[in-house]
């Protein structure tokens, strides 16, 4: 994606009611699954839950930039998702997010109540760190990501607004690709040196409602 506007990456939070639990997922599968075929800038989404009750959301979403963003706002199923969201989310967080380390599969993702193996997790660095981990993490993105079968999307970012803060986004094709990622030597590597790095480091296994992409995204930001 050389000599292109870097992408937009963000993080949301979503709480949502539980009377309206399944409103919200067909209407974000709606949004999704559309907006990846309708919308060739938006590259990426990812909607998915944390624990069985569903009511603690994660959506991912990467678009091409901002002009992108635009079309997929003004577009009839973000629309109709929003009016649904209007009712069922009773609290919001977003995390806008500088990409760092965005790796597909090839092959379009296109996924509803499947399962997969997700992780995000959410890191915080020591201070003066942010360099040494964009190193590291950038290093271990080119190395090894999509070329491992059955790791289908790697997404790393530094949060815009505090660069001590940082989000890891993985989807395996399940839980015997992650462990066997877990062996690789760019795994161990990254493992042993971030120990230095990181102050903290919450990782949250995701269950999917929808995930979608146009496959074969790659970008590796080295300078930031």
């Amino acid at each position: 994606m050389a000599n292109q506007a870097t992408p937009l990456f963000r993080l949301f939070k979503l709480t949502i009611t539980a009377e309206q639990r399944a409103n919200f997922v067909a209407a974000g599968k709606h949004n999704l699954v559309t907006s990846m075929q309708n919308e060739p800038g938006t590259l990426a989404m990812y909607a998915l839950h944390v624990a069985p009750a569903g009511l603690e959301n994660r959506v991912i979403e990467v678009y091409r930039d901002t002009a992108s963003y635009d079309q997929h706002a003004n577009s009839p199923q973000f629309k109709a998702f929003r009016a649904v969201a209007k009712d069922a989310v009773t609290q919001q967080a977003v995390v806008n997010l500088t990409p760092i380390v965005l790796r597909e599969q090839a092959q379009p993702l296109m996924v509803s109540g499947a399962p997969r193996f997700v992780q995000l997790t959410e890191v915080t660095l020591k201070p003066g760190q942010a360099a040494a981990y964009q190193e590291l993490v950038t290093a271990s993105g080119s190395a090894a990501t999509t070329a491992q079968a059955g790791r289908l999307v790697v997404a790393i970012g530094r949060a815009v607004d505090d660069p001590q803060k940082w989000v890891v986004f993985e989807v395996y094709q399940d839980k015997l690709a992650y462990q066997r990622y877990q062996q690789t030597a760019p795994n161990k590597h990254y493992q042993l040196e971030s120990q230095s790095l990181i102050q903290t480091a919450q990782t949250t296994v995701l269950s999917p409602d929808t995930l979608v992409n146009q496959g074969g995204l790659t970008l590796v930001d080295r300078q930031g």
